[in-house]
């Protein structure tokens, strides 16, 4: 890992195929498990910290196979040590509720190495094609701003209760709870300019004073 843990590394997992490269030259890398789990190994043996997962649910930019992220990252994990693998998550096709579930089961087996990405949607052809509503730009970043907040919610509080316009929740307990804490590991993807502070804040902890003290 990192020595200098005020940086850490991360490669991109190729979990799908065509490496998402828009070009006629073939590529190096291969989208198949066996290949992904040596990847990692050697990922993980030369100090990389992260690995990041992929998610599509259609063909594009190459990937004519894709495999799905979070089970991928599980199997990424099964056959490493140290490495923790962040698993993209993409609001509509997955509900809050059995992400908060399945996730904490992987921190459970993983011995808190599990970490997810959560995206907001940029093709909407994806979400037409498995017949997923497709809410305006602002709205599904506002959705993903409901669904972290489901996610951190379910995963620190016994009863919780959230009443959304996307999610919502009454008396929720989850059980167990995930090992990390104060709970699984949260990134976004795709943050746009204006939800900036909010996506520090509500990841960091950071107090929005002291991010712009800062920048």
């Amino acid at each position: 890992m990192s020595q200098d843990k005020n940086i850490v590394f991360a490669y991109w997992v190729p979990n799908v195929s065509g490496g998402l490269v828009v070009s006629d030259i073939e590529q190096r890398t291969d989208w198949s498990y066996d290949y992904n789990v040596r990847l990692a190994q050697t990922a993980e043996k030369a100090g990389f910290d992260y690995a990041l997962t992929q998610i599509r649910f259609t063909a594009g930019y190459n990937a004519e196979n894709q495999h799905e992220s979070v089970s991928f990252s599980h199997g990424i994990l099964a056959k490493t040590e140290r490495l923790k693998v962040i698993a993209a998550i993409l609001p509509g096709p997955w509900k809050p509720a059995l992400a908060a579930k399945q996730l904490a089961t992987i921190d459970h087996l993983t011995n808190g190495r599990i970490a997810i990405n959560v995206v907001s949607g940029w093709f909407r052809g994806e979400f037409d094609a498995i017949g997923e509503e497709w809410p305006e730009h602002d709205e599904r970043y506002a959705r993903s701003e409901e669904f972290i907040h489901s996610l951190k919610g379910v995963w620190t509080q016994n009863n919780f209760s959230f009443d959304g316009k996307y999610y919502q929740f009454k008396d929720y307990t989850l059980s167990p709870k995930p090992l990390q804490k104060p709970h699984i590991e949260i990134f976004q993807g795709e943050v746009p300019g204006q939800r900036a502070i909010w996506h520090l804040t509500c990841l960091t902890g950071t107090s929005p004073m002291a991010i712009r003290r800062k920048s």
